[in-house]
């Protein structure tokens, strides 16, 4: 008979599953780390003269990007800036040769982050002013018109002609919506109105926005898969052949997977850059993409994606002859599950004992797999260059702290996803899960890791945050919130294993109740763990402001 989930972690999983549903249901379209703050006239404002300058001040550095700064003026015309200027990129000036009065003007801006994820957004204010009359400048008089009557009959025709059109200063011809303007807007004959040109989201090309999420989210679990299961692999396993070849199978999948979101953020970053889907077939748009640091992120992704997908080896070699790390830093320091060891020799005992590495066991041989190796050194490398928070604080610490939150909570994540895909695995071809051994030699690990994660990211979340009270004011803090609230109950599904399951199994190795409950509680931490890397894909993209 099988071992239910205690009824405290199942009410504890429903009330996950409803958060996560919210959160994913109610999430705005991520906005970058650098954040619009006021503008000057502000949205709503009413001034009353002329406006010839704008001012727009953004939270973290920003350039102009795809469109950059537009204006919807009183009499319908889109116009755009004679003059863009920012000496700090942080505040932004536009400049019109012709000021802007007599009615409510439209600003519509777009500009990049340092990691060069573009972000938008549009106000509004009122001139009541009129703009000052222009006097027309008389046309010099005709010397001795009646001495050249020829002359002035030949001129006639062509005055007669109607003058075209005037245009304002610094005003399109064609707008942003593609039909021509005269004298007010118009979409293929159809009247556009200020609230259509204030909103955004029709100038993104349709499906961009999501497509750059999904990427986001493909790119983060692709990250936990390659990294946490080549770690689980290389530290944790120990088993028949079989086993190692299904954890480097879903290995490789973590790297197609990596590099099919990377594609999408490319994609997702060129068409918008450009507002529209022909920015996959746009030079410059590609151009923009790839000589960026998102760009330098892609790159490096696709490569090391491409280098696990084919360079993971599946070579494995006698586990008593391989060298055991797990084993190393138990002996160095009590950490993780089971007995401390006293001696390596103990490592080789049979069931019952210290189950770290049994007679007949495998290892896989990762010094076997160079370009692999290679591959997941440039993944991680690549999140140096991207997420929106590569401009808070000292470079070099941010630097530090991010490689070291990224490989370690990639390793513990990855790691309890691959244990329970090998527990999973053993348990339908029925055959002995050897929960024990995968317990103890994983919290070793996980130990490790969990302790480094939160370090790390304490310092992250000092280094990013100006004060504590952005947890709650700030969609970047409430994520962060959501994200240790999620990393607490897979932390808690964790120590439950270590502190009553374990000990359960190292005095009964061979009851099934107690396998059955090891393997609901790491299920349960897994998909936790899934639910935490959603809500990082999430947290990347928000504003700390």
């Amino acid at each position: 008979m099988h071992f239910v989930a205690p009824r405290l972690v199942q009410r504890w999983w429903a009330a996950l599953v409803i958060a996560l549903v919210v959160l994913l249901s109610t999430a705005s379209p991520a906005s970058a780390h650098t954040g619009f703050e006021s503008s000057n006239p502000g949205d709503g404002q009413t001034i009353d003269q002329p406006v010839a300058e704008i001012s727009l001040s953004f939270s973290g550095e920003a350039t102009p990007a795809g469109e950059g700064f537009v204006v919807l003026d009183p009499s319908g015309l889109i116009r755009e800036p004679d003059e863009v200027t920012s000496v700090d990129n942080l505040t932004w000036t536009l400049r019109f040769d012709e000021p802007l009065a007599g009615g409510v003007v439209g600003v519509r801006w777009m500009v990049a982050a340092p990691d060069a994820h573009p972000i938008d957004g549009s106000f509004s204010f009122t001139v009541t002013g009129e703009a000052a009359a222009v006097v027309p400048v008389p046309e010099p008089a005709v010397e001795d018109a009646a001495a050249s009557p020829a002359t002035s009959a030949e001129v006639a025709p062509e005055a007669a002609e109607p003058d075209p059109p005037a245009v304002a200063a610094g005003s399109e011809e064609v707008s942003e919506f593609g039909a021509a303007l005269s004298g007010s807007m118009a979409v293929d004959g159809a009247s556009v109105d200020l609230e259509s040109f204030l909103d955004t989201d029709t100038d993104t090309a349709a499906g961009a926005s999501w497509l750059f999420r999904l990427s986001r989210t493909l790119r983060l679990v692709g990250a936990v898969g390659v990294i946490g299961g080549a770690v689980f692999a290389a530290l944790v396993l120990r088993g028949n052949t079989r086993d190692v070849r299904a954890v480097l199978y879903w290995v490789r999948r973590a790297g197609a997977l990596l590099i099919l979101g990377s594609v999408g953020a490319a994609v997702a970053q060129a068409t918008t850059l450009e507002s529209d889907w022909s920015g996959l077939w746009s030079p410059t748009a590609w151009a923009d993409t790839l000589w960026s640091s998102l760009g330098f992120a892609i790159v490096l992704r696709l490569v090391g994606g491409g280098l696990v997908m084919t360079g993971a080896k599946f070579d494995t070699r006698a586990a008593t002859t391989a060298g055991d790390p797990v084993v190393v830093v138990k002996q160095l320091v009590s950490v993780g599950s089971g007995p401390r060891i006293s001696g390596p020799s103990h490592s080789m005992e049979p069931p019952g004992t210290e189950p770290y590495v049994h007679d007949g066991d495998h290892a896989w041989h990762p010094s076997a797999s160079p370009a692999a190796l290679v591959g997941i050194a440039l993944v991680v490398a690549s999140f140096l260059f991207d997420g929106h928070t590569v401009s808070e604080g000292p470079r070099w610490l941010h630097a530090v702290a991010n490689l070291i939150h990224v490989v370690t909570a990639a390793t513990w994540a990855g790691g309890v996803a691959m244990l329970a895909l090998v527990i999973a695995r053993r348990n339908r071809n029925n055959v002995a899960t050897r929960s024990l051994q995968l317990a103890v030699r994983f919290s070793v690990v996980a130990t490790v890791a969990l302790v480094a994660a939160g370090i790390a990211g304490v310092v992250l979340s000092v280094v990013i945050l100006d004060s504590p009270s952005q947890l709650w004011s700030t969609s970047w803090g409430q994520l962060l919130l959501v994200k240790v609230a999620l990393v607490a109950i897979a932390a808690a599904g964790g120590a439950y294993n270590h502190k009553i399951i374990v000990p359960e199994l190292d005095r009964s190795p061979d009851d099934v109740a107690v396998a059955h409950r090891f393997r609901s509680v790491v299920t349960l931490e897994a998909v936790a763990l899934v639910a935490v890397t959603i809500t990082t894909a999430l947290l990347i993209g928000a504003s700390a402001t």
